[in-house]
């Protein structure tokens, strides 16, 4: 370990003379918070950080070439690293690599170059080769997040970000092939851990953001670096490079916020195959956060995707307080039912007897406000905090919930306004339908119809409207 925190000061590569102290490799996969590590990397007084370079994915290739002029074994698989790279090859790579290196160092007057490079984890064991005292930060982000963050950089197909091989694997859903993208990734950056435990240092995204400068304190004494009070703010300057690839919203971003942690719950977990959502929840379960089930964005929710006793700070409890703006949506459901007429009653018989949850809840932090709906008796009992009790304040039991449908403050505005169409709102799932139990799908069509009548939405609505219109005329 101390010959690692030393930047290879002492060992084969630091006793070799004029040799540059061994570099730091992120070891990340795309949208998992990788642009704003390098942004905290690269501020730091001694650390040189910049875009994206494929330099770890460089020194894979001439080994390859290497390997195979030298005449040594090559790997089983087309590209692959070698095993075990000859020692010329070796320190001819590694001279290159320090001249390229050094000179980008010497530019920025800093000491010691930061590589952040997705793919990274394929090659570690080639990195270790040539740099003995190379050292790995290992960043990782919940899955439903990097999937959700994946869907939103890439409106209009996957590709980038090394997703494009998956997608081919499941052309018809995204969601499964960003699963499969995340499990394969955080496996080998968690075997390059395994392998070398001495070497790596684990970051969170949710850790990150939550409290950076602490984060990253631990960062740079793992590095062997002086602390940077500060550097949470300083990380946003113009010093930092624009070239090569990067998230696309960090040239807006003026400070980290916590706002985009949990909006994974949107992502309907039951487009993953079962096999892959039992891996990847094996494989988070290592990293500290909560699995993938049943219970995936539904009402009452953990609001942080990291399990309780791996938060630094305070968790926020599920359902933690009423979601703010939330006041227009039960105004609306309040005069709408004291409104309903025996048509409304007559049109939905079928599902009018059952009782629902009108749910609101903030896309991130948790906040949650519950409404208990029954139709029949043509009451709302606002329920104060999700899963607070299994009998309600009216005496009700939750299992009488046959039901729900979820959404943030905003989505529901957008819908309640005519801004976002309802059906339109759950097949993006900005709103989300939750049945208590297995449903089919015209039971579910009939149930949404119904709530569009409540609301004032559904085509029932307008010609009863209509109706009454004519009759005043004639």
């Amino acid at each position: 370990m101390d010959s690692v925190r030393s930047n290879g000061s002492s060992g084969a590569a630091g006793a070799a003379a004029g040799r540059r102290a061994d570099p730091v490799f992120v070891l990340c996969m795309g949208r998992s918070g990788s642009t704003l590590l390098r942004f905290l990397l690269d501020a730091h007084p001694e650390l040189a950080c910049p875009p994206e370079t494929s330099l770890p994915a460089l020194c894979g290739q001439l080994a390859v070439v290497w390997s195979l002029i030298e005449g040594a074994p090559l790997a089983t698989e087309r590209d692959a690293a070698p095993p075990r790279v000859p020692d010329a090859a070796v320190a001819g790579i590694r001279r290159m690599l320090d001249e390229m290196t050094g000179s980008y160092l010497a530019r920025r007057g800093k000491r010691l170059f930061c590589d952040k490079s997705l793919g990274s984890a394929r090659v570690a064991d080639l990195l270790t080769q040539i740099y003995p005292g190379a050292r790995f930060l290992c960043l990782y982000r919940h899955p439903m997040d990097v999937i959700r963050s994946g869907l939103d950089a890439c409106p209009w197909g996957l590709n980038g970000y090394g997703f494009d091989q998956y997608i081919v694997g499941s052309p018809g859903n995204a969601v499964l092939a960003l699963a499969r993208y995340w499990l394969d990734n955080a496996t080998l950056i968690s075997q390059v851990e395994q392998a070398h435990p001495d070497r790596c240092h684990r970051v969170r995204y949710e850790d990150l953001v939550e409290d950076p400068e602490e984060v990253m304190r631990e960062a740079y004494a793992f590095i062997g670096a002086r602390p940077a009070p500060g550097v949470a703010e300083a990380c946003f300057t113009g010093d930092r490079e624009r070239f090569g690839p990067a998230d696309h919203k960090i040239w807006a971003t003026s400070q980290i916020s916590g706002d985009s942690v949990g909006r994974g719950e949107s992502v309907p977990a039951g487009l993953i195959l079962p096999a892959v959502t039992a891996a990847i929840n094996e494989m988070a379960a290592t990293l500290g956060y909560l699995p993938v089930d049943t219970d995936w964005g539904t009402p009452g929710r953990a609001a942080d995707p990291r399990a309780p006793d791996t938060i630094r700070g305070p968790a926020a409890p599920s359902g933690s307080g009423p979601a703010p703006g939330s006041g227009a949506l039960e105004e609306c459901l309040r005069s709408r039912l004291d409104a309903a007429d025996d048509r409304f009653a007559g049109q939905w018989q079928t599902c009018a007897a059952e009782k629902f949850l009108i749910v609101s809840r903030t896309a991130t932090g948790g906040s949650e406000t519950q409404w208990l709906v029954d139709v029949a008796a043509r009451t709302i009992t606002f329920e104060s905090e999700a899963g607070e009790s299994e009998t309600d304040s009216d005496g009700t039991d939750d299992d009488d919930v046959t039901w729900s449908i979820l959404g943030s403050p905003q989505a529901w505005d957008a819908v309640l306004s005519g801004q976002l169409n309802l059906h339109a709102a759950l097949r993006h799932n900005n709103l989300r339908y939750c049945p208590a139990g297995t449903d089919s799908p015209v039971t579910s069509q009939t149930r949404v119809a119904m709530l569009a009548d409540l609301l004032g939405l559904g085509a029932w609505a307008r010609a009863d409207a209509v109706r009454q219109d004519t009759a005043a005329v004639s």
